[in-house]
């Protein structure tokens, strides 16, 4: 039994990006649906995975989603009816926005939970449909789920979970050796070190693989075991460390989760780019490795522009999930007041 309620019943695919598109997929057979409206400021695979999918079945669409900070203006949205509008709660700290505006037009709402499955949004959703990524924030290999808040028929899991089990298992244990090995990682030396990333790069590589594979075994199997919200309350508390540690970074704000939220990780957005490639720079030389979400180029990348591009040059984001403890935080907190002088 999940501690995630809206888990109880969900789709379970091989991806977060693989669920939303089967939903949609299935949805034009079952509801003639023919426009899908995006962030710009998204991860990239998304679009890649609908294009890739149903491109020739559905019109993609970007609406402006470039400030983090507040919530995004979906009631200047152009939509039709039966056209469908993904909201996202960005690396976890926006509030639920008003889509009434949406709903009274005809859109079918489609929400995005995959950097905190656990937020109160997500538990008290009304959205039409949701899914996410469950690999953002849980330790398994892969997996993506797509539920219906609503009530509403979801679109059926492959009747095999093997069906393709070529590809998406050997992604699935690649994954899970490269979480393995650095598991070990405060001890072991720098060659092992050196094997984990390249575990993790090739785990990371996109597969190709179609939207309808299933979640592998071993992830279906690990997910009803999994103490998900202790270990949310340990990612909202370390976060917590690190963002009064943060506080005072001259030249950047930190993203702040709403009350009782539990963000992805700590974000910076710094001032200018000169000053987030310094950051970057410094925390790499004390063996901190930053993420960007997401590196954003208008000229390859669907639906991005000057401003998805502009915020994608200047954020920054560092972990602290349930691996690390309290010594583990006040020892990465340090580091953040040595290499950011905050």
């Amino acid at each position: 039994m999940t501690e995630l309620p809206w888990l109880e019943g969900a789709s379970l695919f091989a991806s977060g990006s693989g669920a939303l598109a089967q939903l949609v997929g299935w949805g034009v057979g079952q509801h003639a649906w023919r426009r899908v409206w995006l962030p710009s400021y998204y991860c990239p695979d998304v679009p890649a995975a609908l294009a890739a999918a149903v491109g020739h079945e559905v019109e993609l669409l970007a609406y402006p989603d470039a400030a983090l900070s507040r919530p995004a203006d979906l009631a200047a949205i152009a939509v039709e009816p039966g056209d469908l509008v993904v909201v996202a709660n960005q690396l976890g700290v926006r509030q639920p926005p008003d889509t009434s505006t949406l709903t009274v037009r005809g859109a079918v709402i489609v929400e995005d939970h995959s950097h905190d499955l656990g937020s109160a949004w997500a538990l008290a959703s009304t959205a039409d449909y949701a899914f996410a990524s469950l690999r953002k924030t849980l330790p398994i290999p892969d997996g993506g789920a797509v539920w219906s808040p609503a009530g509403r028929e979801l679109p059926p899991e492959p009747a095999d979970d093997h069906h393709g089990a070529g590809t998406t298992s050997k992604r699935a244990a690649e994954r899970l050796a490269a979480a393995l090995t650095r598991r070990g990682g405060r001890t072991i030396a720098t060659d092992d070190r050196l094997r984990f990333r390249a575990l993790a790069r090739v785990a990371a590589t996109p597969t190709g693989a179609p939207a309808h594979r299933g979640i592998s075994p071993v992830s279906r199997a690990l997910l009803p075991q999994m103490p998900v919200l202790a270990w949310r309350e340990r990612r909202r508390r370390n976060l917590a460390v690190l963002a009064d540690a943060a506080s005072s970074v001259s030249g950047a704000r930190v993203l702040v989760a709403p009350s009782g939220g539990a963000s992805f990780a700590l974000t910076l957005v710094f001032n200018a780019p000169e000053q987030r490639r310094a950051a970057q720079k410094a925390l790499l030389a004390r063996a901190v490795v930053p993420v960007v979400l997401w590196p954003l180029d208008p000229a390859g990348d669907w639906g991005a522009g000057l401003a998805d591009a502009d915020l994608s040059s200047r954020i920054l984001s560092i972990h602290g999930d349930q691996r690390y403890d309290d010594a583990d935080m006040d020892r990465l907190a340090g580091i953040l007041r040595g290499a950011l002088g905050s």
